[in-house]
């Protein structure tokens, strides 16, 4: 299978250089939930809208693992921007393994917890349950995504070009940022740049979502 990356990120030229200012502007703008949403939720949520499941018998034990199994597979191919092509097996063993580590339901959890859900809703009760698969996959791969961002734009950096980027941080935000945070040499930030710029974006989009609010 060739590879595939959905989007109009532009490949890196590894040539090119940009200075610290476009380097941190090109993080924070793919960072950005608007970005986010783009290249991760929205096509999985289109995916699995357009995911179809024909039930030719009454839901079961073994009809709903093959649904689940379904459902995961077709997702994984049509929404992740770097699909994956699972068998069937592997996809229902995927499946089984989100719904035990992450389902949540109104007074149940796990594997279990999503078969007495989607056994006692038959239909709706399966909808539920392939939904909440679908957000669990969104949250696996916005994780993704941003280790993509930080792997690209920053860590694959020297030393120097780090420090200079933490530089470039601090001198264009200090007026958002805490003095003793200031005092501190940019060298002993770099470790620390992550969370930063992950908690400096997220505070910008919640600021965004309040103005927003009448």
């Amino acid at each position: 299978m060739g590879l595939r990356i959905r989007g109009n990120l532009p490949l890196k030229n590894f040539e090119s250089v940009q200075t610290a200012e476009e380097t941190l502007a090109e993080i924070a703008d793919l960072l950005s939930e608007e970005q986010i949403l783009a290249e991760v939720d929205q096509p999985m949520d289109q995916a699995a809208q357009a995911f179809r499941l024909e039930l030719k018998e009454p839901l079961s034990h073994s009809s709903f693992n093959r649904a689940v199994g379904e459902f995961v597979r077709y997702v994984y191919q049509t929404g992740p921007r770097l699909p994956r092509d699972l068998s069937e097996s592997e996809a229902m063993t995927e499946g089984i393994y989100l719904l035990t580590r992450y389902y949540r339901g109104g007074y149940t959890e796990g594997y279990e917890g999503a078969l007495l859900d989607a056994m006692a809703g038959n239909l709706e009760g399966l909808e539920l349950v392939l939904s909440r698969i679908c957000e669990s996959v969104k949250e696996i791969e916005r994780a993704k995504y941003v280790n993509w961002v930080f792997a690209e734009h920053f860590d694959r950096l020297d030393w120097g070009a780090r420090q200079r980027l933490v530089s470039a941080y601090l001198d264009q935000y200090r007026h958002l940022l805490p003095a003793k945070l200031l005092e501190l040499n940019p060298a002993r930030l770099v470790d620390h740049f992550r969370v930063l710029i992950i908690n400096h974006v997220s505070s910008n989009s919640l600021l965004k979502g309040l103005l927003q609010v009448k």
